[in-house]
């Protein structure tokens, strides 16, 4: 997704726009805390200080400073907001019935955990106009219904960008999606390397984690060693013009004798050195980084690649983000009905822009 190219406000400019904002919208000074407690001292202060028959000038500075304070406090946020990189938290969901919501909660409640984004989600409605029903995306079709799907994608990319237009350059998408594996690589796809942090469910603890950041085209590069997966299957020479490519990443492992896969064309195996799922703590960008070294080196061997995957629906994403839409590769989604791999679109027929 392209950035927004926004030029630098200098401090004076950017004082000269928070107190235009502030004008603008005054409720949102007179509901800041400090000037809230400034009405109350000067109400109650003013009793007082009649009761004494002194005291107004103290009542009268403390009420100036706290409202001061809150115009200061408030040019804060504005700054924040307008100026400042943000955290964005996006959630999409494909024909999953987990609640959305739920995971929208999550990451307002890990952002809101750095103190500068306390009330996250009343100040994206205050200052940007962002409501939480904006930050969700939701697709209940069939995945199964390719033009349906490219659609959805389509219009998410560019609803995606229409937010980002609202915030200040470089923020950072924070995205859960709630989805199969399948079509989290094309999620991906409308990502690019731009700055988003991919989050991961876990069951245990019934919230996400930050699973892989991805900051700049890091996750393209390729490597000449393997440390997270052992390459088990590889024809020594191309046996055929086409090619699966297996990734066992997760508790349930790939059925390497199903059909569709026994009939395709050449195997590559790659399986996880770990015995499960990736681990919070492991390093997903070399995961990304190892599996797009092979598919590289099998577009330019092979006319197409069949992807076959048994992986975190995070690195689903992260994936899709290295590999756009550039490479004949067929994404299949398993079906636990017939215990088989079916066929669910390739990535080069999904084009953004024509």
């Amino acid at each position: 997704m392209g950035r927004l190219q926004r030029r630098r406000s200098s401090p004076l400019k950017r004082l000269s726009t928070g107190l235009g904002s502030l004008f603008r919208n005054p409720v949102s000074v007179l509901s800041n805390p400090y000037t809230a407690w400034t009405s109350l001292l000067a109400m109650f202060g003013a009793l007082f200080a009649d009761a004494l028959g002194q005291g107004y000038v103290w009542v009268l500075g403390v009420a100036g400073l706290l409202f001061i304070i809150g115009i200061v406090n408030e040019l804060r946020k504005v700054n924040i907001y307008q100026h400042e990189a943000i955290p964005l938290p996006i959630v999409i969901n494909i024909a999953n019935p987990a609640s959305s919501d739920n995971a929208l909660n999550c990451l307002f409640n890990i952002i809101e955990k750095d103190p500068r984004y306390y009330n996250h989600r009343q100040h994206l409605a205050q200052y940007l106009t962002l409501k939480a029903s904006d930050l969700v995306f939701q697709y209940s079709g069939d995945i199964h219904h390719p033009e349906m799907l490219r659609d959805f994608l389509k219009i998410t990319r560019h609803n995606l960008e229409k937010l980002k237009g609202k915030t200040p350059k470089n923020t950072t998408l924070y995205l859960a999606y709630i989805g199969p594996a399948s079509v989290g690589v094309l999620v991906g796809t409308m990502l690019g390397t731009d700055s988003v942090k991919i989050f991961q469910y876990s069951k245990s603890s019934d919230s996400y984690y930050e699973a892989i950041h991805i900051e700049d085209r890091r996750l393209k590069e390729s490597v000449s060693d393997f440390e997270m997966f052992t390459i088990t299957r590889k024809p020594e020479t191309k046996r055929h013009s086409k090619v699966t490519v297996a990734l066992d990443i997760a508790s349930h492992k790939i059925k390497l004798s199903e059909p569709s896969i026994q009939a395709y064309g050449d195997l590559i195996y790659m399986a996880s050195r770990s015995n499960g799922t990736i681990a919070a703590s492991d390093d997903w960008l070399r995961y990304c980084q190892e599996i797009f070294t092979v598919l590289n080196s099998a577009q330019q061997t092979y006319d197409e690649i069949r992807l076959i995957y048994s992986m975190p629906v995070a690195l689903s994403v992260a994936l899709g983000c290295a590999l756009q839409t550039y490479w004949q590769i067929m994404l299949t989604n398993y079906d636990s009905t017939t215990n088989t791999y079916k066929d669910l679109m390739r990535m080069n027929d999904l084009r953004y822009y024509f």
